[in-house]
């Protein structure tokens, strides 16, 4: 066989030479009943050479004489029916009009015809149908697809070829009643995924593959709680939707079951017309390029073609580990970054003079809740005056978009995060409208963000445990992270003013079933195998969150997973009298101050007991500190050293705003 495939080209000739002959022959057979009369012999023997040559000529143009019958397939298919339909038209006119043969039925053309797709493209997959079964080897997996759709037939379609994937595919399970019973590729629906359990094990299957991207989160989660029970390994095919580019069903994509899995939220649909308009070409600039979110909006409008893409991030591994990715999966762009605080607004206004951006992405903040009770004045600082920096040098340098990436915690806020975003949106909605449109998209959590509760209950399964859960009833509303960038990229092209986006997170989750599913994910049984224990609401945090306030009004837009919301209207005088009064408390170090001026800017703001003791301790601390400076305490403080005085004892002159911009 090896010498033979060295001569492939001759024998393949030599084959179809043989099959175009015995399918004339076979027309003139049929054609007659299989007695044809003597006086027809001499017409075949005449003709015969015609009939090869001009097929031949016709199967050379399409290709059909060279390739691996092997790998046989529809477009082969085709390709025979064309050919053999032009070699037949044109021995028709040579027949009838060139040659003239008296007496030639023509009937036998088109038996021809047929005989001919059948004996061609018939040799061409039983060669394809040898080779696979010869590949087949005992070490194989029996496998179950589930769906037996679109995604489905292309698994099987591409587990067939490949043997090296050691999967053999049975049989299909689906739920539509119309399909049982019928072959796909060659295998049969055996029955839907109730009864899953009885052919895993009758067919000895060792591998099932969820090939339903559509399915909900509640389907998924019983197919795999099935999968567990008769313990089998499973795979799943994602939603070929989730990130921007799409794709399509392929081996390739097929991955173990993850949290998002289980959520079930339906893929998102966007315009990618609309992205595309106000993206391509232009330059656009990220802050906090290096987080969660600003990472993937970085990787996301690659694919929209900017001219320049400016990564602002104060963290230099962050950034050398984006550039890195970027430089590898997407060599085509053209990207700068760029280490920079935004609360240095003189390197935030070097960069926007150097590089000119047209749209900004204001992704940079501080979100970790228990460490921002603790430290007020960072939050303020960088959450509050970092954003009216970027905000003020957008305007400065005339950007078309400033979109800002808000937080489901501004909505009646509970901790410093919460009430730092929320005044960071009023200094958006201040903002004048001339030239450069503001928008902020307000949002919950996504999964697998940087210090979220993913990652760290995935550390903790992996150290054998136990899972802590704040709370029983503690809940939340979750997304995916390329879900959460583009329904942003989608609200960016969205509004002509100062808005703030809503997007539509579904229902809110209970933390302790996110807890149970990554368990159960990890091929583990809560509370059997690993325990949860609870240990208490951190400081600031709620058991669930909202995304809106009640007087809020909420507007549906174009799409049907983003609404617009009022968020108030506020002056710019209103929001520098504001900023001036909280600068003077972050400089003076003064946290019941402080306090007191988000409950005044933001009404709704109900600190945290922890918050509120920390006010307690700063007033002892004045108090002692004033008692000192007049010289009741002089013994005890004299044994200090003044270098050691806490700074928030210094109250320095209150910075104007002038100073602040």
């Amino acid at each position: 066989m090896n010498r033979l495939l060295n001569y492939r080209r001759l024998v393949i000739l030599a084959s179809q030479i043989v099959l175009l002959a015995m399918s004339y022959y076979g027309s003139f057979l049929l054609r007659f009943d299989f007695h044809p009369d003597v006086t027809y012999q001499p017409i075949f023997m005449q003709t015969l050479p015609l009939v090869i040559v001009v097929e031949l000529f016709a199967f050379s143009a399409f290709g059909l004489l060279r390739g691996w019958w092997r790998y046989a397939g529809m477009n082969d298919a085709l390709d025979i029916f064309e050919a053999s339909f032009a070699g037949t038209v044109f021995l028709y006119f040579l027949i009838e009009l060139v040659f003239k043969i008296d007496g030639y039925p023509r009937s036998v053309l088109a038996i021809n015809l047929i005989l001919t797709m059948l004996f061609v493209g018939g040799s061409r997959f039983a060669v394809r149908a040898y080779t696979e079964s010869a590949q087949r080897g005992a070490a194989e997996l029996n496998t179950l697809i589930v769906g037996a759709g679109r995604a489905g037939s292309t698994i099987a379609r591409e587990l067939k070829r490949n043997s090296q994937l050691n999967l053999r595919p049975v049989g299909f399970v689906d739920d539509d009643p119309s399909k049982d019973g019928i072959r796909i590729q060659g295998l049969k629906v055996l029955g839907s995924t109730d009864s899953m359990a009885d052919i895993i094990r009758k067919l000895s299957i060792r591998c099932v593959l969820i090939a339903i991207p559509s399915a909900s989160g509640s389907e998924v989660e019983q197919i795999i709680a099935k999968c567990r029970q008769c313990k089998v390994d499973f795979k799943i095919l994602p939603p070929l939707s989730r990130h921007v580019s799409g794709g399509r069903a392929s081996i390739a994509n097929l991955r173990s079951a993850r949290l998002e899995d289980l959520l079930g939220r339906e893929p998102v649909q966007i315009d990618l017309a609309s992205i595309r308009n106000q993206i391509e070409g232009k330059v656009l600039l990220i802050t906090g390029a290096g987080g969660s979110i600003g990472s993937e909006l970085s990787r996301q409008v690659c694919d929209f073609a900017p001219r320049e893409l400016i990564l602002v991030d104060r963290s230099e591994n962050s950034l050398f580990q984006l550039g890195l990715d970027l430089s590898t999966n997407r060599p085509q762009q053209h990207f700068v970054p760029a280490i920079a605080d935004i609360q240095d607004v003189s390197a935030i206004r070097e960069i926007f003079a150097l590089h000119r951006p047209d749209i900004v992405f204001h992704a940079a903040a501080y979100k970790h809740v228990p460490l921002m009770e603790q430290s007020c004045f960072q939050a303020v600082n960088n959450n509050i005056f970092g954003t009216y920096n970027v905000a003020l040098v957008t305007r400065q340098f005339g950007c078309k978009t400033f979109v800002m990436i808000s937080s489901d915690k501004a909505v009646n806020p509970t901790n410093v995060m919460g009430v730092t975003k929320r005044i960071a949106e009023l200094i958006i909605l201040s903002l004048q409208r001339e030239h450069t449109r503001y928008v902020a998209v307000r949002f919950g959590n996504v999964l697998g963000s940087n210090g979220s509760v993913v990652p760290i209950f995935q550390q903790q399964i992996a150290a054998g445990g136990p899972i802590t859960v704040t709370h029983p009833e503690a809940r939340r509303y979750f997304m995916t992270i390329p879900e959460a960038v583009q329904l942003v990229l989608q609200a960016s092209t969205m509004g002509v003013a100062s808005d703030i986006f809503v997007l539509e997170m579904g229902q809110q989750v209970l933390i302790a079933d996110l807890a149970r599913n990554l368990i159960r994910l990890s091929g583990l049984e809560p509370d059997q195998d690993m325990s949860i224990i609870y240990t208490g609401l951190r400081p600031g945090e709620k058991l669930f969150e909202e995304l809106m306030l009640d007087g809020e009004g909420i507007k549906p837009t174009s799409h049907p997973k983003i609404r617009v919301l009022d968020g108030g209207a506020v002056s710019f005088e209103q929001v520098r009298v504001w900023l001036d009064q909280l600068s003077a408390l972050v400089e003076a170090k003064n946290m019941s101050g402080l306090i007191q001026a988000f409950q005044s800017i933001v009404p709704e703001y109900k600190p945290s007991a922890e918050v509120l003791a920390l006010c307690e301790v700063d007033r002892h601390d004045m108090a002692l500190a004033c008692r000192r400076a007049r010289g009741e305490l002089w013994h005890s403080a004299s044994t200090m050293p003044i270098e050691l005085l806490p700074a928030r004892f210094t109250i320095p002159t209150p910075v104007s705003h002038e100073q602040l911009r």
